[in-house]
């Protein structure tokens, strides 16, 4: 009996030793579980030391540091009292340095009506500067600064003809003014050769660059760059929407493609103005019907004035002519006109085919954005002009009352072709 006790006693601290045994084990085992649970938690979901910033605007906007610009438009007015002459701002805008020697790409809208111009430096400096050219039919005006042009960096010029829908967008100019000078934005080309989307500032087409890159008031004439901060357009204008809706947009931003704007710049730099051959004529958008069978005549562009000894006047064109085709192709506005005679060079003869009437009474000169066509630079269009025109080169302007005009005709009228030899007119 005693030993059956003594075994029952033995066997009772086996088993508390096992049992022992077994809990520091499981504990162990918990413990060995965690740790390892534990640290490799730490390992997955650990952040990584952070790196440079590699956004492709932060090249470009250093690149172009010093090659974006303000422009500050004034105009000139003499103070009776004072017998001094006061500027007063009327609108600012950027540009871009395209060349060496301060010469400052912007759009003629920019520095339109105005008689001194500043340029707006990265440290906030203003700088006067000189009205080069402009060509209002495109857009496109150039200024020079007076002083410190060492300061300038011109901008690597690239090209549009190789970008895809996409492809990265980033734009510098100063939306607000100086306010916000130096402004980077980054968006992608949305899409490509946008002829649509011409406006009142020009009056030839021009196939613009779409992209999302935001731009506002005062971003007209900034730098729009790809990637590598080479330009590749010169934003000109942003859709809002439409005058006949409430919906608005965001996100429609335009730029004229740099083949397109730097051979202007290069031009105005080297003649103060663009040369173009022309037939020497002042005319105007008419809108007329379009049912053949009555006495107005369709839809076309009226001859105003003819210049004396014009390639025109050679051609027997008339006062209150309307050209309704050139070479057979028809003509329905101003910009159709320019675009046909563009295709052509100096001393090239056309075809302009008008209509004109038997009986001409008078024009009542009321006009609401009506274009005006000035081949010889007289800077005016019916009292509404430029300051600037261009010499003998193309320039434009725009009506600013009510009503397109009034013309009184009748009689009928009769289809003329006319043979006329383009001349580049100084």
């Amino acid at each position: 009996m005693k030993k059956n006790r003594k075994h029952t006693r033995h066997s009772g601290n086996l088993f508390l030793s096992l049992m022992l045994v077994c809990a520091l084990a499981l504990c162990g085992g918990m413990a060995t579980g965690i740790v390892p649970t534990m640290v490799s938690a730490v390992a997955e979901t650990s952040v990584p030391a952070p790196v440079a910033d590699t956004s492709p605007a932060i090249y470009v906007a250093e690149k172009n540091a010093n090659s974006v610009v303000g422009i500050i438009t004034n105009t000139q007015d003499w103070d009776r009292a004072t017998g001094e002459t006061e500027e007063t701002m009327i609108g600012q805008g950027s540009g871009v340095v395209i060349l060496e020697g301060g010469y400052v790409l912007t759009n003629n809208h920019v520095i339109e009506n105005g008689s001194a111009f500043q340029v707006l430096m990265a440290n906030g400096d203003k700088i006067d500067a000189t009205l080069v050219g402009a060509d209002a039919s495109l857009d496109l005006a150039v200024v020079k600064v007076n002083e410190r042009a060492d300061e300038l960096v011109p901008v690597t010029i690239g090209s549009s003809t190789n970008l895809k829908v996409g492809s990265t967008a980033i734009a510098i100019g100063n939306p607000g003014g100086d306010v916000l000078a130096n402004t980077v934005t980054q968006g992608i080309i949305s899409a490509l050769e946008r002829s649509s989307v011409n406006t009142d500032n020009t009056t030839r087409n021009v196939d613009y660059i779409q992209h999302d890159a935001p731009i506002n008031n005062g971003n007209s004439g900034g730098g729009l760059f790809d990637y590598m901060g080479n330009l590749i357009g010169i934003n000109t204008l942003k859709y809002a929407g439409s005058a006949y809706s409430s919906v608005s947009f965001e996100g429609l931003g335009f730029a004229i493609p740099v083949e397109t704007a730097f051979p202007i710049a290069q031009q105005l730099i080297e003649h103060g103005k663009v040369i173009r051959p022309q037939m020497g004529v002042t005319v105007a958008d008419y809108e007329g019907p379009n049912d053949p069978m009555t006495n107005y005549a369709p839809a076309s562009v009226c001859v105003y004035t003819v210049g004396e000894g014009s390639p025109a006047e050679k051609a027997g064109m008339k006062q209150y002519d309307f050209i309704t085709h050139v070479n057979g192709e028809r003509v329905k506005s101003l910009r159709e006109l320019t675009t046909a005679l563009d295709q052509f060079s100096e001393g090239d003869k056309v075809t302009i085919t008008v209509a004109r009437y038997n009986n001409v009474g008078y024009v009542n000169n009321n006009y609401n954005n009506s274009n005006y066509y000035d081949p010889f630079g007289f800077g005016f269009g019916f009292g509404f002009g430029y300051p600037y025109g261009n010499g003998g080169s193309d320039s434009y302007s725009n009506g600013s009352s009510s009503g397109q005009g009034t013309l009184q005709v009748g009689g009928g009228y009769n289809i003329i072709d006319l043979e006329v030899t383009l001349e580049v007119i100084e």
